[in-house]
């Protein structure tokens, strides 16, 4: 049996599927593009590539098709991250982040595939003073990503409730790390760890002021999988953060700390957008048993030396 990554190359996914592979699970990675990295070397004899677009509903049912009876699980990472490029064509952006769970979710029930997780965000709570927990705060979005992803969940629990599909959601906050270099990232994270790779004129308008809980992707693809592959739950929606929030001028100079040649970031006064600091993880590490491994600093250090030896290659 094997699980079903979409975006399995990307950030999230690509640890994902290298903890499940760990775990001895065959991955079906499905992306628009394959990507050469040393952390799924060890098990790349676990890993198939499918190249395919979680938009393209014809060819997600024929390779359920292909697979059927094989594939037991699917976790959708696939998202237009709340970036210029999004709100610049919200229609495009949210046709991705909702209708693409509609896809896989239906070829889901057609196939009888009962597990899915879906991979959410911190986003659907929108701004709040404390610290946001599943059971206290109902989402309240506060921008068109947030309000996407937040749609895509109330599909996917109704999905479960119509069709009995097995629907799980994480909600993950601001990760970083190895899989994408700072360049490849969203406006916020190419500024911030911009000097890790050496960029010129980094710059934000605003954030000086800004705390949030910034986690290690191996952290969030750690807690992610612990959910994924957990038995009798008493609930199906997690936060996975670092509960530590962590200042954007920090964060910059742990970036600029580990960078070979590091360069500036300038940072205006007052906050980027509208966010909390960090979300509640008491109800993931109690049922689920997850705990970040990473602080900012170790992340950060981790992240230099994967990125030095990421251009080498290049």
């Amino acid at each position: 049996m094997a699980v079903l990554i979409t975006g399995g190359y990307g950030l999230l996914g690509s640890w994902l599927a290298r903890d499940l592979a760990d775990q001895g699970e065959d991955i079906i990675i499905l992306d628009i593009v394959k990507k050469d990295f040393d952390y799924l070397e060890p098990v790349k004899n676990k890993i198939q590539f499918v190249r395919a677009s979680v938009m393209n509903f014809p060819r997600l049912i024929e390779l359920c098709k292909e697979n059927e009876g094989e594939i037991d699980g699917i976790i959708h990472t696939v998202s237009v991250m709340a970036t210029p490029e999004f709100w610049e064509n919200p229609h495009s952006s949210l046709q991705i982040n909702i209708m693409s769970t509609v896809n896989l979710l239906e070829a889901a029930r057609l196939f009888g595939i009962k597990k899915f997780l879906y991979v959410s965000s911190g986003a659907v709570y929108g701004e709040f003073k404390d610290r946001a927990q599943e059971t206290t705060h109902l989402p309240r979005p506060k921008d068109l990503y947030g309000a996407g992803k937040a749609s895509a969940e109330v599909i996917g629990q109704q999905y479960e409730n119509h069709y009995g599909i097995d629907f799980r959601c994480s909600r993950p906050y601001f990760f970083f790390g190895a899989g994408k270099l700072p360049s490849e990232m969203p406006h916020l994270f190419t500024n911030l760890l911009g000097p890790l790779e050496s960029l010129p004129g980094l710059r934000l308008e605003k954030g000086s002021q800004q705390r949030l809980g910034f986690t290690y992707v191996r952290d969030t693809a750690r807690g992610t999988s612990l959910l994924y592959t957990a038995k009798n739950l008493k609930r199906k929606t997690f936060n996975i953060a670092s509960e530590i929030p962590v200042s954007f001028p920090e964060i910059v100079r742990l970036a600029k700390k580990y960078s070979e040649k590091p360069t500036d970031v300038e940072i205006g006064p007052g906050k980027l957008f509208p966010r909390g600091e960090t979300l509640d993880i008491s109800l993931a590490r109690e049922e689920l048993g997850f705990q970040p491994r990473y602080t900012a600093e170790e992340g950060m250090k981790e992240y230099a030396s994967w990125i030095s030896r990421y251009k080498k290659k290049m």
